[in-house]
Parts: structure tokens; sequence; C-alpha cells
């Protein structure tokens, strides 16, 4: 579903919440898009996903009109294309670390002349080929959403210059592999990767590059929505069963 209000709110600076889907279950994506979610980060790097359940995630999402991003497993076209031709909104790429594998990676997600994705009519994506075929390219190539993720030392230096393209749409930022790739694996809070992270936020709102990060509370959504995040992927599904229960559980008495 391609999601231009979502897009274009994203560009603005007005900031949207999300949040990560790991139970792989339709009627969990659909009832989180009649919560009144912004968008829905579908997992299938840390979460188990093959393509024809994906396809279910989609198509629920869908339902009640909530945008999907898709967090591939890496940025290789067959994950880029599989997850695109099935429908989604966008998709979410990690595991980056070059300028190289940026502009790869984000040439997938456009047909020619701005990119290099694969051309077909007869996917869900396209009606099945029950479109107009330019129109649907030209359609797709401007509203797709591209998330790029900065998780390491390598892509944070490049921050500068992954805000010049045009092709990325948000950067986003990933503390807790930040702080592995600076040698403090599992400590997103220490002063090392904060030093890092505000400088790629500093970089992002000197550009006019909207960014977005992940937070676990709704407290440091808050900080991030105030420091001008756009994109906000606030903890995920299973963290929203345990925590429930556990809230709830904890006001029992026995």
């Amino acid at each position: 579903m391609i999601a231009a209000e979502l897009k274009a709110d994203l560009h603005a600076g007005r900031p949207k919440i999300g949040t990560f889907v790991k139970l792989a279950n339709p009627t969990v994506v659909e009832a989180l898009g009649l919560a009144g979610l912004d968008f829905t980060v579908i997992d299938t790097e840390h979460a188990p996903c093959d393509q024809m359940l994906l396809l279910e995630l989609v198509r629920a999402a869908d339902s009640v009109s909530l945008p999907t991003i898709v967090r591939v497993a890496d940025g290789s076209e067959a994950q880029i294309l599989k997850a695109l031709d099935i429908g989604a909104s966008g998709v979410q790429i990690p595991g980056l670390s070059t300028l190289e594998t940026v502009r790869d990676a984000v040439s997938y997600t456009k047909y020619a002349p701005q990119g290099q994705r694969g051309l077909s009519f007869a996917q869900r994506s396209a009606a099945y080929g029950n479109c107009d075929k330019k129109e649907y390219m030209e359609t797709s190539n401007a509203g797709l959403i591209n998330v790029v993720h900065i998780e390491n030392r390598e892509m944070a230096a490049q921050a500068e210059t992954l805000c010049e393209m045009d092709a990325i749409d948000v950067l986003f930022i990933g503390p807790m592999d930040i702080s592995q790739s600076l040698g403090h694996p599992g400590e997103p809070t220490h002063p090392d990767v904060a030093k890092v992270v505000d400088e790629v936020i500093r970089v992002c709102l000197a550009k006019g590059k909207p960014y977005g990060i992940f937070v676990g509370t709704p407290q440091m959504a808050q900080k991030y929505v105030d420091r001008g995040a756009a994109y906000i992927a606030l903890a995920s599904d299973i963290a929203f069963l345990t925590e429930g229960y556990k809230n709830l559980r904890t006001q029992i008495q026995l």
C-alpha cells in the first residue's frame, strides 16, 4: 500500500509513532492498526517470517489502512524486491556499512531510470497486472518509503553524505547496535554511544533529513519527539503483550 500521507508527514517533520511486529500474526497487525498506530515495522531480520506469512501480514495491515514498513533481513536485491512486490509501503534496511552498499540497496527500490528494481506487473503491488503500468511505476518510485539504518560507526561517520541522498526518506538510528559497534555492547546509554547518536541527530536536523529511532518507553518517545524525531518505533508487539500483562498482574493481590 502506497502511504503517500505518511511519507509527506515524515518529510514535513511531523512525528509519527509505530512499532515493531515480531509475532508475525495477522490478527496482531489488524489490532495494532485499529489501535491507531501511524505505521508498523514488520521485522524479518530478527523475527521468524517467511514470504507467504509476510504477504498475509501486509494484507492484514492494508485491511485497516496501516502502512507497513518491512525491515528486511539485509540490503540484498532479493530481500527488498520480495517485500515491495508483496505490497509493503516501504523497506527498512539494516546492516549497511558503506556508501556503496547504501546506493545499491536503495537502487533496488526504484524502477528505471531512477533505479534498478526488477520489473514485473504480475505481483500484488501492481494489482496483479490490473493497473496502468506507467502510472504504477511512477507512483511506486514516488511513494515508497526508504528507511536506512545507522547502526555502526561507519554509517554514523557518513551521516552528512547520507542526508544528501534523495532516495533515502528516513535515517533510522539504532543505539543498541551502535553500542556494539563502539565496543560497549548492550549499553545504548553509554556516553560514547550518546555522543554518536547526538551527532547524527544534529546532522539530520541541520540537513533537513527526517530521522527515526527505536525507543522502549513512552517517556523516551517523548524525549525524541521533543528533539525533532519524525519516525519513532516504540517497543514491539511482544513488549506490549508482556509488559501489559505484568502491569495488570501487579494490580491483583492474592
